[in-house]
C-alpha cells in the first residue's frame, strides 16, 4: 500500500523567494520514498505569524487531524 504524503514550503519574503524550489525538491524525495503526493500546501509570510494567518499550515494541521495523508514533508 502506498503511503500519502502532503507537502508544506513556505518563505518569509516575496523578495527573491519562492516555495517552488522547496516544492521541486520535497517532490523528488517523495517519489524516491515511494510516496502519493495527496495535497500541497504553502505560505509566503513569516513563521512567527499564527496559524489563523498561515492559511496553508492551518489546512495542512487540519488535514492531518483528519487523517487525509500518512506523513507530511516540509522544507527547513
Amino acid at each position: 500500500m502506498t503511503k500519502r504524503c502532503a507537502i508544506y514550503s513556505r518563505v518569509s519574503t516575496t523578495k527573491g523567494q519562492t516555495t517552488e524550489n522547496q516544492s521541486l525538491k520535497l517532490k523528488t524525495i517523495a517519489e524516491q520514498k515511494g510516496l502519493e503526493i495527496v495535497e500541497e500546501f504553502s505560505d509566503t509570510m513569516s513563521g512567527a505569524k499564527g496559524r489563523e494567518d498561515r492559511k496553508g499550515f492551518d489546512a495542512l494541521i487540519r488535514g492531518a487531524v483528519r487523517k487525509d495523508y500518512d506523513t507530511i514533508l516540509v522544507w527547513s
